[in-house]
């Protein structure tokens, strides 16, 4: 009788541990959380972006609602594309699409910033880059 209480508690702890151990389900492409932060919508990355570009380029109030919009636009049409199923096949058609958007979302930006805030949104762009490439180089060195 002792014995078969042992076997109980032992595979009843075991059979604990096992599920605690399950590991939570990776997150769409594009959807990524950090922490316990939401994943912000749109509307609320539009926000932010417009609001960040407004400080760093001294956009006006008119300004600041164009680039607002165009960024609605933008992320709006991301999400839509992350949606879709991305197979290996379509990853360069993919990028192709995505560079033309940003094309064309540089263009639009183009029209509604003056000449010397468009120079120093692609200066702040140029740096931006510059350190990503700098911050991989950095993991690959490391793996």
């Amino acid at each position: 009788m002792k014995k078969i209480l042992v076997l109980l508690a032992a595979f009843s702890l075991s059979a604990a541990a096992v599920s605690a151990q399950t590991t939570p389900a990776k997150a769409a492409y594009g959807q990524h959380q950090k922490g316990n932060k939401p994943a912000k919508t749109p509307e609320q990355r539009a926000d932010h972006a417009a609001q960040s570009l407004a400080k760093k380029l001294s956009l006006s109030a008119a300004q600041t609602e164009q680039v607002r919009q165009l960024n609605l636009a933008r992320f709006q049409e991301l999400q839509a594309k992350r949606t879709q199923v991305a197979t290996a096949a379509d990853k360069k058609q993919r990028h192709q699409a995505m560079k033309a958007s940003k094309d064309r979302y540089e263009a639009q930006l183009k029209q509604i910033l003056s000449a010397e805030q468009y120079t120093k949104y692609a200066q702040l762009q140029a740096e931006k880059q510059a350190k990503r490439k700098a911050h991989q180089g950095q993991r690959q060195a490391k793996s």
